[in-house]
């Protein structure tokens, strides 16, 4: 429209000054037409010879008469044609303002962010803008027909049953039913417009599209829960592992420390060497004993090949120990010897993760053949492990269950992504990918006592 304005003024200024020049060529015809017929057929002189008899009634005047009225005829005509033309001058500059106002009503109804729509009292669409039709899903399948009634439920009857008594219908949060069967939540306003008779003829409205924040605030809700509830069980955890080292150190590590204090207050009794030597020996036994105990609380509470040889021999003590204690499941590794220099966050992060998921495995899966790969790659460290097993199918193992939910949060602390695909029958594949880039921001520290 902008374009095509220049156009048509150009086009009506040439049809009004043609217009001029065609008026003015025929009075100009005129005017030498009557000077030509008056020339041959002499209409003055009949008209003196006619009217010499009624001289009494200065008939002769007559000409000067019609040529004052023709005069005063132009005068008026040209009077009125001035002001015809201002008044067609002050209407085109009307005309120009509301298609301007129109145009600017056009670009705010159709650029505008919020979805804008007029239906009938049914809920029929009567016209709407480009955003309602992206939010409502008729742009991508093509459509023109809509029902807001359709989509809104019983919400609808409460806003088209009756007239209101407030200017605005506002709802700071509708849930509605798109076609798709896709998510869609507004922020919504609605005005009725009355007819003669004070009965509602449309509904004017106007959607502020909140889907992402619903979705977004529903999903922060879920981690809220899953949080306080891993939380919880974390310090249960923690409780339940020092009650066993208690009871490890109790039973193991404080009945030698005591066989090894009385055997130690004997010795200075006794003034036979040989029976001395038995007492000596045993406290050595003892002390070997409490040395192992000791060594095997360590290494439940950290891996020492970790801080000894580091990631990737860790890794492979953890496997070798878990097949001995699974001899009927088969397990391959393809581990990148260049992990073993991945900072000491990380490689903490990936051992328990891979023992958390073997264990998941011996528990749940009742798989035959386990594949574990750990690979340094240009985007981060990849880290997969596969089994042949059941699949998540029991509420023993689902995706929100503590293991896994713990996984899920060491990947996260440090800004990975974790991913769990699993299928009946079909096994478990839990992917992880670390980025390098924030490996030194990392806020993961190990417990190491649960």
């Amino acid at each position: 429209m902008h374009e095509n304005s220049p156009l048509m003024k150009n086009t009506s200024d040439n049809n009004r000054k043609n217009s001029q020049r065609r008026d003015l060529l025929i009075a100009f015809c005129t005017v030498a037409l009557t000077y030509f017929l008056s020339i041959i057929l002499d209409p003055a002189e009949h008209f003196m010879e006619w009217a010499e008899p009624l001289e009494h009634g200065q008939i002769d005047e007559l000409p000067f008469v019609f040529l004052a009225a023709a005069i005063v005829a132009i005068w008026f005509s040209s009077r009125r044609m001035r002001e015809l033309s201002i008044e067609i001058a002050t209407r085109r500059e009307a005309e120009k303002k509301a298609h301007e106002s129109l145009i600017r009503f056009q670009t705010l109804f159709e650029e505008g962010l919020s979805g804008n729509f007029i239906a009938d009292r049914y809920g029929n669409l009567v016209i709407c803008n480009q955003a309602f039709r992206i939010m409502s899903g008729m742009a991508v399948r093509g459509e023109d027909q809509f029902n807001i009634a359709s989509a809104l439920g019983s919400e609808w009857q409460a806003i088209a049953r009756d007239p209101s008594p407030s200017a605005y219908l506002d709802f700071p949060e509708l849930i509605l039913e798109r076609p798709d069967k896709g998510v869609w939540v507004v922020m919504a306003r609605f005005r009725q417009v009355l007819s003669e008779t004070a009965e509602i003829q449309e509904i004017h409205g106007y959607f502020t599209d909140i889907t992402e924040q619903y979705l977004a605030e529903k999903e922060l809700s879920q981690l809220f829960v899953e949080n306080r509830a891993l939380a919880g069980h974390a310090m249960q955890a923690q409780e339940e592992e020092r009650c066993r080292l208690a009871r490890e150190i109790h039973d193991d590590v404080g009945q030698y420390l005591t066989a090894i204090r009385l055997d130690a207050a004997t010795i200075p009794n006794i003034d036979d060497r040989v029976s001395a030597s038995v007492y000596l020996e045993r406290i050595a036994k003892h002390a070997e004993y409490i040395q192992i105990a000791i060594k095997r609380i360590i290494r439940r509470l950290r891996p020492a090949a970790l801080d000894a040889h580091g990631l990737v021999e860790a890794i492979q003590q953890l496997v070798h120990d878990w097949c001995k204690q699974n001899p009927e499941i088969d397990c391959s590794m393809n581990l990148d010897e260049s992990c073993n220099r991945l900072p000491e966050t990380i490689s903490i992060v990936i051992f328990r993760i891979i023992q958390e998921a073997l264990t998941n495995i011996s528990r749940h899966a009742q798989a035959h053949h386990v594949d574990i790969y750990l690979k340094n790659k240009d985007q981060g460290l990849f880290v997969r492990i596969k089994d042949d097993g059941l699949g998540i199918q029991s509420s023993s193992a689902t995706p929100n269950s503590f293991g896994l939910t713990g996984m899920r949060e060491r990947i996260e602390s440090l800004h990975g992504s974790f991913v769990l695909a699993s299928r009946p029958n079909a096994g478990v594949t839990i992917t992880a990918i670390i980025p390098f880039n924030h490996s030194r921001e990392c806020k993961y520290v190990e417990n190491t006592v649960g």
